[in-house]
Parts: structure tokens; C-alpha cells; sequence
């Protein structure tokens, strides 16, 4: 609130100070060359305009600030006034001034509110939901080791998705908070930014995790889906022969007994290890509570089962502290007892299956679940550590509250926040991109050979001498470069042409007091509330003023005429009308809308009492209406013809920058594929990763914006709806192919990767064809995506190249066990740890290269492939794959023992739930489910038949 305040007198002083000065130089002229003064107020609206529009697109933070900087601007401008007056200033900084005293009265006072509660609300909320997304995974992937039928398991999965969502926009929303937090004036025990190692690094860390836990549960639904007894995914598979990619006689698809003999063995050490994890949990939202005074109010109520203890003791912490640490220890021994014992299948009777716990699919998962589990529990540990000092910093200060100054940074402060929900996001692709996705070599020297480089360059160009007009030529060119690249500029361009097209007529001087008359200059003061950036917003957000005014104007006109213009009726039906008008800016997304329902109302009722220009009730409903569809449909036709920005142009902009970002993910990743020698991860790859993670993020976040806003453009080609179908499905792809190579990279960075440590000599050259297929097929869906040409013939197989990898490494382990000689226990334990989480990563790579095919499927989709199909190149088919996915869903077919048990279900009732959550799935998961169980079938009916050979 300090900020939006200080923001206001700092916007209002500087538009009356420029308006002031504009009307001051004017009026020197006035006398000799009226045509030179209404062009010296021109002149400063031009110059005014061109710095809002500028400054609102590349920094929205400031976006109130230039707000009510043009607003004195166009009102002192436009007028008729020739003379500089000291009512002028008054006119502005009275109301002002008494309306941030009002505000500050009240808000410190009468309802005081302070950032620190609510981050602290936030902060517990986050925990929460975590605690409560990983319990459900976990009773989830264990679930087939209890008999649970697959059939409700999809049923719950649909449920932990949900939940999955719900938890990344959580942490968003407690990310903003603290980020708002930090600048402001807090008054509490403790200050926000003690908080950072909880809000930032502990639940990033603690979500993370969680997602990935659920990745975990995803891959089990893929692997251990629910099979049909007739064609698997014929709706869905545009051929029979798509789940024939792996080799039969490499590292097969999960098997479901071993896997399922695997789950039961280490779903006790996650039962148990879980349990501390939701006690550690607890003991952190009510330190956090405590801290940070987080009353039990009935926003409390959003988080289940939480109350608010009077006091905990450091001592107490420090018990479930060594508790945590020791359930760590615990799992880590327990789970890979587990896993080594697991090749005594002695109670698997009557079973074939041959004992194998070298590299294959089934380790990889439950590898994976039990190291992300052991993570996520140690950044639980780390915030468990921090809460204590937390309640030892209260203690210390005995709960006395005092203010805390915020350590602002000026760029991060410029360029967090956003202008408001409903506005098109200002397309900073600056911030996320990285360059071209061309070029990218050895991740130890991407990106720091450009800047050296070039500035060498500049050192060592000859001097070149140059005239007066080359220089002028050269400043030019540069200007015309920065004009045409800048989203700022070109959007400050066509809003100063707008505001210009609606207020020429007040530099006029025979046309002045007419338009001042009319109420004019409400015309440029609607286009400043209506224009936006792109076209589809623009008419959007157009309907919606249109809307507002409209109703606020009646409410004007009704107040004024209820009494004949008596104050106190006035007074009391603005009151009246303004609680739902604030309601919808401040409690909704649609904040410009109910701002100009309630100036609307204001200004139709005030202008008509006070008769500030002469006119009825009637005419000034009249005048505020006309204005607005003028100022808004000049916005509209501006939008249209000059420099048009569209949503659908800037949603490929992201997800291609996105794909590139991903791919320079992927370089970090691939780090020693052409050394031969083993390697040890630096912790400069590591920040260089979280760099291009944060810039895939912010691309995809871009993109899932600029997807919303498709649907309020017009589009001369139809509908765009089939279409952002598939581009819903390439977003949803592109994040599971992030999430897990950061999961692949924090497991690295944790627990270290004994392939990479000790055989990287022996399997880099099949790391590099594993790097190789995924960087190729990444880069030709990127020039694709950004040239719209189609995809070609054959594409490098990541998969083949993956399992050889696999097999490389299992040969590898079985030569050193025969050799092998015993090893202490500590050594043991640490090479058990650097397996797992190479077995882990191994999963979340295996994952990754799912998704890819996926993503190669869906662009094929809107691009096609080079593919020959009856004589003619296969065109973009998105409408028949739009129609798959709406007709075409996997629906399973009820087993029959789920049929026999209806003491909870009826048939019909258990297969609505089915249908309902299958349709909920996305679809790009469900293709890979098809796939995994096509390919499973397949080699089921190939065994068979070798067997009958055979016989």
C-alpha cells in the first residue's frame, strides 16, 4: 500500500509539474502565434504519451505511476486554459492528498493489514498442500503392491493431477507474496526476508520434489496402465505399429509382477519415513505461525486440521529434528536393503520370472520414488533447521514488534509485478531468451565465448574515420534497429498516434472550447484505459469498459435525477454503487472494469452537480458514452492496422523459445559426452541450468497467457480452437520435460552419479547418441515450429539410443560384480546412494524421452511430416487429432473382480468415475499409456509365438 501511495504523489506531481510547464510555454506565445501554442501543448501530450506508453509495457510495476501522470497531462492540456494559474495544481493534489489520508487512517487504524501474516498464511498453506499431494502419491505408487485395482487407481490419479496444479500455482502465488513483501514496510517480530529460506530455497525445493513424486506415479500409470482386451488406443494411435519402437531383445517395458514384488518391499520404509516427514511438516506451519503471528481466522480454514499453537520450545524442535535425521538414515539403509533382498522372489509362487536387478524399468521407478522421496525429506530437514532459529530469533526479541525497512534492489523492484490479471503479459522475450538455439556446444564454454569475443573484436577492428553524415547515418540506423526490435517502442508509438487521433481537435484554436464543450477530452482518457498490446486484449478488454461505463453512467444519471440533484442522495446512492464497483476491481481480474464503473458514476453525478461545464444529467450520460465507443474503437482500429500484435504469433514465440531454452537444459545435462575421461559436476553448470530453467518457465508461463487470449482475437481462417487444443498439449509436454530434467540435475547435484564418476570412460560415446538424438529432434521441432515447414522423414531415435545405453551399463556392472572383492559398509552405502540416483535420473531421462516423442507427434500435427501417404505429403491433421481428443479417450473397461465387489460401487457407478477420470487425464499421457501397453501386448503375442515355435 506505501508503495501504490508513494507511486500516485510521485505520478501526480510529475504530470501536473509537466502539464504546468506546458501550459506556462504556451502562453509566452499565445499573444503573437495562437497556432504555436496549442503546438507547444501538442508538443508536451506527445512527449508525455509516448513515456507512459513506454514505461507501462517494459516496467508494469510503474504502471500507476504513469497512469495518473497522464491523466492532469490530457485534463490541463486539452483545456482552453491559455494562463497559468494556481488553481491548477490545487484542482489535482487536494483530492489526492485527502483521498491517500483517508486511506491511510483506515488501513493503519481502523483494519490494519500487514504483508508479513499473509506471507506467513501463504507459506503455511504451500506446506500444507505439499504434505498432503506427497502422502497421496505415495499411497498411490504403492497401491498396486495392496491389490488395489488399476481401475480406481486412475480414479485417484486424476485427483493427485489436480493436486499437482493446484500446488505449482500455490507456490506462484507465495513466490509474489514474498516478492511484494519484500518491498514493503513490514511491521512485526520478525522481518519478511527471514522467511526467504522456507519461501524460496526450502518449498521450491519441497514442490519440486513433490512433483516429481508424482511424475513417479504418472510413469507407474503408463507402465502398469489398465489393458483392454480389444485394440489398445485405436481412437487415439494413428497406427497399429506405433508402440514398436523399443527392441524386443534390449531392456524391456516394466514388468508387472516384479514390479509390483518390488513396491511391497519398500512400502514399509515409505510408510514410515512419510509419517516423519507430515510430524516435521506440522512442527513448521506452527513455528511459521508463531513467528510471524498468524492468527486462527477463518482463513485458516484453507488450510485442514491446522491450529495455531501458543508457544513451542527450541528443545522440542530439536527432538524432531534428530528424529527426521534418523527416519532419513533409516530409509536410505532400509529402502536399499529392500532392493537388494528383492531378488530372493521366494514369494513369488509359481512364478517364471528370473531374478533381475540390474538397470531395467522397474529399478529406474522405484529408484526414482525412493530417491525424490529422500530428497524431498531433506529439504524438509533444511526448513525444520530454519524454523528453530525462527522461534530462537522471537524468543530473543520477546514477540515486541518493530518496523523493518525493506533492502530494495532497484532493477528487481522495476521489473517484478505486472500492471493487473486481465492485461496482455508485455512480451520481455529478452527475459527468456537465450540466444539462437543453433550452435550449442560444450555447456563448460556456451555462453561465455560471445561477450569475450565480440568485446575483442571491437579491440582489435581497425579505426575507420568516418564524416559527420556517416556518424548521422550510423546514429540513425541504430535508432531505426531499436525502434523496430523494441515491443516498448512500437506499442509507446501507436499509443501516442492514438491519444493524438482522439485530442487533435482541442490544438485547434476554433475548435477548442467546442471540444472542451463536449467532454472531449474523455475520449483520450477511455483510449488510455482501454488500449492494451495486442489486438484480441484490446477488444476484449473494450466490450468490458463499454460494459462499465454503461452502467456507471446509469447509476450517475440515476443518482442525480432520484432528487433533483439533492447532495445527500447523491452521496448515498455513489456509496451504494461503488461497493460492487470496488468489489470487482479489487476481488476480481476485471479491475480496469469496475475502476471505470466507478469513476463513470462519479463523474456523470459530480460534473452535473457541480457544472463544471454547463449541461443536463442526459447529456453527460450521453457525452460519457460517445466518448467511450470513440476512445475505444480508435483503440481497436490502431490495434488493427498499425503494427498489429497477435496472441497466436506470441504464443509460437515462446514455445520455440522455450524449446530452445529446454535445449540448452539438455546441454548441461549431456556435460562430458566428448571426454574421455570420468567427470565431476561443477557448480557453475548448475546455476547456468537454473538460469535456463527459469527462462523455459517464464517462456511457458508466457505462452500459457498468450493461449487464453487466442480466443478474443478475430482470426480470418476460422476458429483457432482445434488448434489450441494441440498447443495446450505442447505446453503441457514441454513442462514435463523440464520438470524432469531438473529433477535429473538435483538428483546429480545431491547424491552425485556413480556412472558418470567411474564408467563415464567407458559409455560417453553412448551418452553422446543419447544427447545427440534428443538436442536434433529438439532443434527440428523448434524450426518447424518457427518456420511452419514439415517435419522430415526420419528423426534420430533417442529411445534406441537410451536403451543401448542401458545395456552398455548393465554389462558393465555384471563384469565388475564377477570381479568384485568386498567393500566396507560406509563405502557401500555411499556407491548405493550414486547408484540410486543414477537409476533415478535414468527414469526421469526415460521419461523425457516420451515426452518427446509425444511432442514430435503433436507438432506433426500442426505442421505435418514429409511422410508419403497415398501418393501425396501428409498435411497438418490438428482438426482430426482435435477430434480424437474429444471422441477418441481411452475409456477402460471394468475388470471383473471390481465387478464382483459392490458393496461400495455400482457398475454403472464405478464406470462413470472411470470414464470421468480418464477424460480428465491429459491426453498426452494417455497416448503413452497406449503406446507402453500396445508394446507390452506385442511382445506378449510375440513370446507366444516363439514359444509354439519352439514347440
Amino acid at each position: 500500500m506505501i508503495e501504490a501511495l508513494c507511486l500516485a504523489i510521485i505520478g501526480a506531481s510529475v504530470g501536473v509539474a509537466w502539464a504546468s510547464l506546458g501550459i506556462y510555454l504556451s502562453s509566452l506565445s499565445n499573444q503573437h502565434n495562437s497556432s504555436g501554442s496549442m503546438a507547444i501543448k501538442a508538443l508536451f501530450v506527445v512527449i508525455a504519451s509516448f513515456f507512459h506508453a513506454y514505461v507501462r509495457l517494459s516496467a508494469p510495476r510503474l504502471f500507476l505511476m504513469v497512469l495518473l501522470m497522464i491523466i492532469p497531462v490530457l485534463i490541463g492540456l486539452t483545456s482552453p486554459q491559455v494562463q497559468l494559474s494556481g488553481l491548477f495544481p490545487i484542482q489535482f493534489f487536494y483530492p489526492i492528498l485527502t483521498a491517500i489520508a483517508v486511506l491511510l487512517l483506515i488501513s493503519i487504524v481502523v483494519f490494519p493489514e500487514f504483508g508479513s501474516m499473509h506471507l506467513g498464511l501463504q507459506t503455511i498453506e504451500v506446506i500444507n498442500k505439499a504434505q498432503k499431494v506427497q502422502a497421496a502419491a505415495g499411497k498411490l505408487f504403492v497401491a498396486y503392491a495392496n491389490q488395489i485395482h488399476s481401475e480406481a487407481c486412475v480414479i485417484q490419479l486424476k485427483d493427485l493431477i489436480k493436486f499437482k496444479a493446484d500446488l505449482a500455482q500455490s507456490l506462484t502465488d507465495c513466490s509474489a507474496i514474498y516478492t511484494e513483501c519484500s518491498f514493503e514496510l513490514a511491521f512485526s517480530v520478525l522481518a519478511p526476508r527471514e522467511l526467504k529460506p522456507i519461501t524460496g530455497k526450502g518449498i521450491k525445493g519441497l514442490v519440486s520434489k513433490t512433483i516429481s513424486l508424482v511424475g513417479a506415479c504418472e510413469s507407474v500409470y503408463t507402465s502398469m496402465g489398465i489393458e483392454q482386451t480389444s485394440t489398445i488406443g485405436t481412437s487415439i494411435l494413428e497406427s497399429p505399429d506405433f508402440g514398436r519402437i523399443r527392441p524386443r531383445k534390449n531392456a524391456e517395458t516394466a514388468d508387472e509382477q516384479l514390479l509390483k514384488h518390488l513396491l511391497k518391499r519398500v512400502e514399509e520404509p515409505l510408510m514410515q519415513l512419510q509419517l516423519s516427514i507430515d510430524s516435521a511438516i506440522d512442527i513448521i506451519s506452527a513455528c511459521v505461525a508463531i513467528a510471524y503471528d498468524v492468527p486462527e481466522s477463518p482463513m485458516m480454514m484453507r488450510v485442514p486440521k491446522f491450529r495455531r499453537p501458543i508457544r513451542i520450545l527450541p528443545e522440542e524442535i530439536d527432538v524432531h529434528i534428530a528424529s527426521l535425521s534418523s527416519a532419513i538414515l533409516k530409509f536410505g539403509k532400509q529402502s536399499g536393503d529392500a532392493l537388494e533382498g528383492a531378488a530372493n522372489l521366494q514369494d513369488l509362487v509359481d512364478s517364471d520370472l528370473v531374478a533381475d536387478m540390474m538397470p531395467r524399468e522397474e529399478v529406474f521407478l522405484i529408484s526414482s520414488f525412493i530417491m525424490n522421496l529422500r530428497h524431498a525429506a531433506s529439504h524438509t530437514l533444511d526448513m525444520l533447521k530454519h524454523s528453530r532459529y525462527l522461534i530462537q530469533q522471537f524468543e530473543q526479541k520477546k514477540a515486541q514488534r518493530s518496523l523493518h525497512f525493506p533492502k530494495v534492489k532497484l532493477r528487481k523492484w522495476l521489473f517484478s509485478g505486472s500492471e493487473e490479471p486481465e492485461a496482455f503479459p508485455p512480451t520481455n522475450r529478452d527475459n527468456f531468451q537465450g540466444g539462437d538455439i543453433h550452435g550449442l556446444g560444450d555447456p563448460s564454454t556456451s555462453g561465455t565465448v560471445s561477450v569475450k569475443g565480440l568485446k575483442k573484436a571491437k579491440l582489435t577492428r581497425p579505426h575507420v574515420i568516418r564524416s559527420k553524415w556517416g556518424e548521422s547515418r550510423k546514429s540513425l540506423g541504430e535508432f531505426l534497429d531499436w525502434m523496430t526490435e523494441s515491443d516498448a517502442a512500437l506499442y509507446a508509438l501507436k499509443f501516442t498516434l492514438g491519444v493524438m487521433l482522439v485530442s487533435w481537435p482541442a490544438f485547434v484554436i476554433n475548435w477548442t472550447h467546442w471540444y472542451n464543450f463536449q467532454r472531449g477530452v474523455w475520449a483520450p482518457l477511455i483510449f488510455v484505459l482501454v488500449f492494451e498490446n495486442a489486438v484480441g486484449s484490446t477488444i476484449w478488454i473494450f466490450a468490458l469498459r463499454t460494459i462499465g461505463t454503461i452502467v456507471g453512467s446509469l447509476w450517475g444519471y440515476g443518482a442525480f435525477e432520484a432528487r433533483g440533484g439533492n447532495e445527500f442522495v447523491i452521496a448515498v446512492m455513489l456509496m451504494l454503487g461503488s461497493i460492487p464497483s470496488y468489489y470487482i476491481q479489487l476481488g476480481t481480474k476485471y479491475q480496469k472494469a469496475g475502476m471505470v464503473c466507478t469513476i463513470s458514476m462519479c463523474v456523470v453525478a459530480l460534473s452535473t452537480h457541480l457544472q463544471t461545464v454547463e449541461g443536463t444529467s442526459q447529456e453527460n450520460f450521453y457525452k460519457r458514452v460517445t466518448t467511450m465507443l470513440i476512445g475505444g474503437f480508435v483503440a481497436t482500429l490502431v490495434q488493427l492496422i498499425l503494427f498489429p500484435v497477435k496472441a497466436r504469433e506470441r504464443l509460437k514465440e515462446s514455445i520455440t523459445s522455450a524449446i530452445a531454452q529446454i535445449t540448452r537444459m539438455e546441454s548441461y545435462i549431456a556435460l562430458g559426452v566428448d571426454e574421455t575421461k570420468n567427470i565431476n559436476t561443477s557448480p557453475m553448470l548448475f546455476k547456468r541450468f537454473e538460469k535456463s530453467r527459469k527462462k523455459s518457465s517464464a517462456a511457458l508461463a508466457s505462452a500459457e497467457t498468450f493461449l487464453t487470449f487466442t480466443k478474443q482475437e478475430p482470426r480470418l481462417k476460422g476458429n483457432f480452437e482445434n488448434q489450441a487444443l494441440i498447443y495446450k498439449e505442447i505446453i503441457y509436454v514441454l513442462r514435463q520435460i523440464a520438470d524432469r530434467m531438473e529433477n535429473m540435475l538435483q538428483l546429480r547435484q545431491a547424491y552425485g552419479s556413480a556412472v558418470l564418476e567411474q564408467y563415464n570412460t567407458v559409455v560417453f560415446s553412448y551418452r553422446r547418441n543419447v544427447a545427440a538424438a534428443i538436442t536434433l529432434t529438439l532443434c527440428v521441432i523448434h524450426e518447424a515450429l518457427t518456420t511452419k515447414l514439415a517435419l522430415p522423414q526420419f528423426l534420430p531415435s533417442a529411445r534406441l539410443a537410451h536403451l543401448r545405453m542401458v545395456v552398455r551399463v548393465r554389462q558393465i556392472l555384471m563384469d565388475k560384480n564377477a570381479s568384485s572383492k568386498a567393500v566396507d559398509s560406509d563405502e557401500r552405502r555411499v556407491l548405493r546412494l550414486k547408484f540410486l540416483s543414477w537409476n533415478a535420473s535414468s527414469a526421469a531421462l526415460e521419461e523425457c524421452i516420451e515426452y518427446i516423442e509425444e511432442l514430435v507427434d503433436l507438432t506433426k500435427s500442426l505442421v505435418g511430416a514429409n511422410e508419403f501417404r497415398s501418393g501425396i505429403l501428409n498435411r497438418p491433421n490438428y482438426m482430426e487429432y482435435a477430434d480424437k481428443i474429444r471422441k477418441g479417450r481411452l475409456v477402460t473397461p471394468i475388470s471383473n473382480d471390481i465387478r464382483d465387489n459392490s458393496d461400495k460401487f455400482t457398475t454403472s457407478q464405478l464406470s462413470a468415475a472411470i470414464s470421468a477420470a480418464v477424460d480428465e487425464i491429459p491426453t498426452s499421457l494417455t497416448r503413452i499409456q497406449s503406446r507402453r501397453i500396445g508394446a507390452r501386448l506385442e511382445r506378449r503375442r510375440t513370446a507366444q509365438l516363439d514359444q509354439d515355435a519352439s514347440v
